[in-house]
């Protein structure tokens, strides 16, 4: 392995996000339930004020739930990530896993792009019902640059894919 500094800050930029998310990832998976079955108590403690129900509560449930699976794609895209930087410090970046790994990190930033509709869409329910101090704005919809980015990943997996045909030709006639 390389002791390129690029790769090495990269790979702990990788690990460091990788916690992050995972952080994340559980901690919404884990406060979900208590939100949906804890709702009575919470509401009990809460002013009900802001027009937040009972009701509203699941919808705050399903909101986490879906983070926790958009965390649950990230962790998966950015292990990806680490093993494509490994493979670069090995000197082997031009392989077919590189490839696949490409297209599976494509595949992830559209689901996480899609799980992003269906949290917006209840998020704009929740905020309908909660009586807000002002306007709220709730992004619903695809990214444009989440979509952008999963077709330069498609791109880069072809490219990859390509790239590991040649280099396999080439030892081919050596």
């Amino acid at each position: 392995m390389t002791s390129d500094p690029l790769l090495v800050v990269a790979r702990g930029a990788v690990l460091f996000s990788m916690a992050i998310v995972a952080l994340i990832g559980l901690l919404f998976l884990m406060l979900a339930p208590v939100m949906v079955f804890g709702r009575l108590d919470i509401l009990a403690e809460v002013s009900m004020a802001q027009g937040l129900t009972a009701s509203g509560f699941f919808g705050i449930g399903a909101i986490m739930l879906l983070v926790a699976a958009m965390a649950g794609c990230a962790f998966l895209f950015l292990r990806h990530l680490l093993r494509i930087i490994d493979s670069v410090g090995k000197g082997d970046p031009f392989n077919p896993v590189n490839a696949a790994r490409l297209a599976a990190m494509g595949w992830l930033t559209l689901g996480v792009e899609a799980i992003s509709v269906p949290a917006g869409l209840i998020g704009a329910w929740i905020a309908s019902i909660v009586k807000a101090g002002g306007d709220v704005d709730i992004g619903i919809g695809l990214s444009p640059s989440g979509v952008l980015l999963a077709i330069v990943l498609f791109i880069l997996a072809r490219v990859f894919r390509q790239g590991a045909e040649m280099r396999a030709e080439l030892e081919g006639t050596v």
